[in-house]
């Protein structure tokens, strides 16, 4: 399946917004529940757009995303979060894809890429060691430095 990477940080495109509250309705609650006031698919696209701090990197498939991720900047790292894939699409390696797209990303900006323990599923687990992520000594993030 060929996925491609487009990044979402404004409400200029209404299909893609559709398109993310698509992804995310297919979210476990506990997903989308970090975020304070958020209690919808909507609610949580809506607040992520809303800030300066967070953008969607979204895997495209035939002018479709099909998943999401949203990524934090910080000084010399990408902070990722919120991986979803929607559910009709899943277990055919688009959530791998797209962090692969998100690392080959961050790479090419010479950042670094963690992903936080604290809102982690079983799965995520599985699929970041899978990937080479190493969890820190503190056990708060997993980390896979590019450099």
């Amino acid at each position: 399946m060929p996925v491609l990477l487009t990044i979402v940080n404004d409400k200029t495109d209404q299909a893609h917004i559709e398109q993310l509250e698509k992804i995310y309705t297919d979210a476990q609650p506990e997903r989308l529940a970090q975020l304070p006031n958020v209690n919808s698919a909507k609610s949580f696209v809506d607040t992520i757009l809303q800030s300066q701090e967070h953008s969607f990197y979204c895997g495209l498939f035939n002018d479709r995303l099909i998943a999401a991720a949203v990524i934090t900047q910080q000084s010399n790292t990408w902070q990722i979060s919120h991986l979803c894939v929607r559910s009709i699409t899943r277990r055919r390696g688009v959530g791998s894809r797209l962090l692969t797209l998100v690392i080959e990303a961050a790479k090419a900006n010479n950042m670094a890429t963690q992903v936080a323990t604290n809102a982690l599923m079983t799965q995520d687990h599985i699929i970041l060691q899978r990937m080479g992520y190493t969890l820190s000594e503190a056990g708060d993030h997993y980390l896979l430095d590019i450099r």
